[in-house]
C-alpha cells in the first residue's frame, strides 16, 4: 500500500482522538483532519454524518468509513504489524470486551462530566469554548462566545440519548470513579492491560478518559483517585515509539484488569443486555438496578443492543478451548452469563 490515510475529526471526539491513537501507534502514514465547517460542507455526502472520517488510500476521494471499532478491525486486515489484538485468542476477546465497555459506557461518563453544571465543579463556557474553538478559526470573544452558547444549547437536548438523566446520575459518577481506581491498580502493575503495548481495550478506554481530562469536574476526579492516569493518557496518546509485548498466554490477569472485568460483569453487561431485550420487545425504555441499588434507565439504543449481539458472536466463534480460557479468566464476575447467553 502507498499514499496516505486521512482522519477527519475533532479533539473534542473521544472516536476520533481514539483513532488517532491507534493510527499513531501502529505508525500509519496519516494526515489528522479537523471537522471545520468547510471539512463538513464538503463530507455532507457521508452517512451516518459521524466523526472520525477515514479514507483509505487506494479508494476513491468519495469513499470514506466511519464507527472506529469496525475501522481498528479493518485496520487489523490491512496492517499485520503492531497489531492491537493479543496473540492469544482469550485475552484478544477481553480486549473487544473492554474496548466495548470504554467506548460506550464511557460515553455516559464523559457527557455528563462535560456539560455538568458548576455546583458539581464543572464549567459548562469553558468546555465550550474548548470544544468549539479549533473548528472555528480566528474570530472575535463575542463571536466565539455567541457560536459556543449556541453549541451548548445545541448538546443539551441530547443528553437523555446518552442516558443522562438525573436518576442516573449516582450511578455514572460512581462508576467513573470506580473505572479511574481501577486503571490506577492496572498501572501501579504494567503499562496497558494486556502487557506491556496498547491493546484495543486501552484505546477504547482512552479515547473517553482523555475527554473527561480536558473537562473541569471529571479532572478533579481524576487527580484525586489516580496519580497515573493523567501521564498514561499523555503516553497512549502517541505511542508510536513504544515497543512492547503482550503477557506470556498462562499469564494472570493483574488485579486492575480484574476489577474493570468485574465492572462490566456487574454494570455494563446488565445495561446492554437489559437494552437487547427491551429493542427485541419493542419497550420504550430499559431500567437495570445494580451496585448496592443505584438506578440506570434510559431509551434503548439499538447501537447497543448490537455492540452485545457482536460479542456473543465473537466468543461463539472461538474454539472450545479458547472459550474455556474466556470463562476462566472472568472467574469472580457476572460477564459470563451475559455473553455466553
Amino acid at each position: 500500500m502507498t499514499g496516505r490515510y486521512k482522519v477527519i475529526g475533532s479533539l473534542s471526539s473521544p472516536f476520533s482522538v481514539k483513532m488517532r491513537a491507534i493510527m499513531r501507534y501502529r505508525r500509519l502514514p496519516h494526515d489528522w483532519i479537523l471537522n471545520t465547517k468547510e471539512v463538513q460542507e464538503r463530507t455532507k455526502h457521508i452517512r451516518p454524518p459521524i466523526i472520525p472520517k477515514v479514507h483509505f488510500p487506494e479508494e476513491p476521494d468519495d469513499v470514506w468509513h466511519v464507527d472506529s471499532s469496525p475501522m481498528a478491525y479493518l485496520l487489523e486486515e490491512r496492517h499485520g504489524e503492531r497489531s492491537i489484538l493479543p496473540d492469544d485468542p482469550a485475552p484478544a476477546f477481553l480486549a473487544h470486551l473492554l474496548e466495548d465497555f470504554g467506548d460506550e459506557w464511557g460515553t455516559k461518563m464523559m457527557f455528563h462530566y462535560r456539560w455538568v453544571g458548576e455546583d458539581k465543579g464543572g464549567d459548562t463556557d469553558y468546555v465550550s469554548h474548548l470544544m468549539l474553538y479549533p473548528g472555528t478559526g480566528p474570530s472575535s470573544d463575542e463571536a466565539l462566545r455567541e457560536a459556543a452558547h449556541k453549541f451548548r444549547d445545541w448538546q443539551v437536548p441530547l443528553w437523555p440519548v446518552a442516558g443522562i438523566e438525573p436518576q442516573n446520575v449516582p450511578l455514572i459518577e460512581a462508576m467513573f470513579g470506580r473505572i479511574v481506581s481501577a486503571w490506577d491498580l492496572v498501572l501501579r502493575d504494567q503499562n496497558f492491560l494486556f502487557g506491556s503495548r496498547p491493546s484495543l481495550g486501552d484505546f477504547g478506554f482512552y479515547g473517553q478518559l482523555f475527554q473527561c481530562f480536558w473537562n473541569p469536574a471529571s479532572f478533579k476526579v481524576m487527580i484525586q483517585q489516580s496519580k497515573r492516569m493523567v501521564p498514561w493518557l499523555t503516553i497512549i496518546d502517541d505511542a508510536s515509539g513504544i515497543e512492547g509485548r503482550w503477557n506470556a498466554p498462562d499469564a494472570p490477569l493483574c488485579d486492575g484488569v480484574k476489577e474493570l472485568l468485574w465492572l462490566a460483569g456487574e454494570v455494563y453487561l446488565p445495561y446492554l443486555n437489559a437494552t437487547l431485550d427491551a429493542v427485541e420487545a419493542g419497550r420504550d425504555r430499559l431500567e437495570i438496578q445494580v451496585l448496592d441499588g443505584m438506578i440506570h434507565s434510559q431509551k434503548p439504543m439499538k447501537y447497543h443492543a448490537r455492540c452485545l449481539q457482536v460479542m456473543r458472536e465473537k466468543l461463539a466463534a472461538l474454539s472450545e478451548p479458547d472459550r474455556r480460557k474466556v470463562e476462566h479468566l472472568l472467574e469472580g464476575t457476572n460477564a459470563w452469563r451475559y455473553l455466553a447467553a
